[in-house]
């Protein structure tokens, strides 16, 4: 039954008493809406400073001022929700409806509330950790994803390989409108997972485990960015870092066996050079001092055949110009380095018969007489 027919309670209270000539129906006028008004001040008023025993002439106008201060507060309070800060570490970018306006810096700041405009807050100062390979919990656990940590070196060998890349935000539009931002962290795994393949699979397996991991880790960082940069991912990579690289579980003995037997091969070459290191020298040494000895000997040779040839051209020039006292000089200097060695006792014919004969006792014991 509709509620303007004849009811007692209607969303406008009773009708008043009073008969029509339309039938002897009651007669049916429109609700007086400043009645209402009242009786809704008088129910309510005591929550906001009012009551029933009030100027009955004053009531519409009070509930017109309360609405329009409960609309001023709202409005207030609207405004006030668009006050934000950013912390230290992060950038804010303002949408308006969903369309990129600002960006805004690290402080206080204030935009059109919700839900004209929005903030993305994005820490792009602070670096970001990923682990490849395996899985850090908080309790200190860590779990092995072989399904990422095992790869094909270019020799054809099987290389479990764990390592950890840090990146930073470079350009926040980018991060937030170039790709999607929630799955930010799976774009950089699946980046670096395909660019440590391609490096390792260009790459021996002992030259990975052995001497060429930073040219790994290099050449890695190098392939991510390329990647991320092609996305337009707005993101940087600042390192990686091999954190565990050893062979398949299954042929680790193995692989310590062909370990072990290149040590040794490696200390026997140490060894070997060692020696080497100490012998070579000693010969060079040795070898070198034999043939500043022979030069010596050489140049002395020399320098003496020079002087006696030179000596001997002086004499010539002395026996040419004096032969005889030439001669007789010669001769006595040759008596004298031939008898210089030798004891001679010399006795005067005169008195050779009045002395006793002289034995030499301190020769070998033979005299020879002539």
């Amino acid at each position: 039954m509709p509620w303007n027919q004849n009811q007692d309670n209607n969303p406008w209270g009773n009708k008043p008493s009073g008969s029509s000539g339309n039938g002897g129906k009651k007669n049916q006028t429109p609700p007086d809406l400043d009645k209402m008004l009242k009786d809704l001040n008088d129910r309510f008023g005591g929550f906001f400073g009012g009551g029933k025993g009030g100027n009955n002439g004053d009531s519409p106008e009070v509930s017109k001022g309360f609405i329009m201060t409960a609309i001023g507060l709202a409005f207030v309070a609207w405004l006030a929700s668009g006050f934000y800060i950013v912390a230290a570490d992060e950038e804010a970018v303002v949408l308006r409806f969903g369309q990129h306006v600002d960006t805004r810096s690290p402080g206080l700041n204030w935009h059109l509330p919700y839900p004209i405009e929005t903030v993305e807050k994005i820490p792009t100062l602070s670096v970001q950790r990923l682990t490849i390979g395996f899985r850090t919990f908080a309790d200190g656990r860590t779990r092995k994803m072989n399904q990422e940590s095992l790869m094909l070196t270019k020799d054809e060998n099987i290389v479990d390989i764990s390592f950890v890349v840090q990146y930073k935000i470079s350009n926040i539009q980018k991060y937030l409108f170039e790709i999607d931002a929630t799955q930010a962290i799976q774009t950089v795994r699946d980046a670096a997972e395909s660019s440590i393949r391609a490096v390792i699979g260009s790459t021996l397996i002992d030259d990975v485990m052995t001497d060429k991991k930073a040219e790994v880790e290099a050449e890695t960082r190098i392939g991510i960015q390329k990647i991320l940069d092609a996305y337009n991912a707005g993101i940087r990579v600042t390192t990686v870092t091999l954190k565990d690289v050893q062979p398949p579980e299954r042929v680790s003995k193995e692989f310590k066996d062909v370990a072990s037997a290149r040590e040794d091969k490696e200390r026997a070459k140490n060894e070997a050079q060692a020696y080497a290191n100490g012998v070579i020298p000693n010969a060079r040494g040795e070898a070198k001092k034999k043939i500043l000895e022979a030069e010596a000997y050489a140049k002395e040779v020399e320098d003496r055949a020079t002087g006696e040839a030179d000596r001997f051209n002086s004499l010539y020039q002395a026996y040419k110009k004096a032969p005889e006292v030439t001669r007789k000089r010669l001769y006595l200097e040759t008596m004298e380095e031939v008898l210089a060695g030798s004891d001679k006792v010399i006795i005067d014919s005169k008195v050779a018969g009045q002395v006793l004969p002289y034995l030499p006792l301190n020769s070998s014991g033979k005299v020879e007489v002539k």
